[in-house]
């Protein structure tokens, strides 16, 4: 794994782990956690967008835990600027003691580094339906 995919797997791993469905961390707390993972900019947008509450929402409608098993990056272009964009596969699994279900979900990035500390500065990706779940997916 390299310094990338280490990093998008922490950056992943804290945004929708969610161990215990009946108290998951709140939207603020998942924010706290990956705001040294993104730019301002990029940070903001996400939060603007509220994407921390979904995995907490969805891990409490089903009861079920949610984890990240895979991150794997293809490398698309490096930029003028420096930055390198990517496409991206996450492995998320959504389990209880009944039942276990992967799921891939894919999308794009952009990475930059800034003396010398990587940091996302856009991430997109197409939602995933969730087996189970009326609110619709990650």
């Amino acid at each position: 794994m390299d310094d990338a995919e280490f990093f998008l797997k922490g950056y992943y791993t804290e945004r929708y782990t969610i161990k215990d469905p009946s108290n998951p961390p709140t939207s603020d707390e998942i924010a706290k956690n990956i705001k040294k993972y993104l730019s301002e900019d990029e940070y903001n947008a996400q939060i603007a967008n509220r994407y921390y509450s979904l995995p907490s929402l969805i891990a409490m409608e089903l009861n079920k835990s949610i984890e990240i098993q895979d991150v794997r990056l293809e490398e698309q272009s490096k930029n003028e600027d420096g930055t390198i964009d990517y496409i991206y596969t996450i492995k998320i699994k959504v389990y209880d003691e009944k039942s276990s279900k992967v799921y891939e979900k894919e999308g794009e990035l952009t990475l930059s580094t800034t003396n010398n500390e990587l940091k996302i500065t856009r991430d997109f990706s197409r939602g995933i339906e969730i087996e189970g779940l009326e609110t619709g997916g990650l």
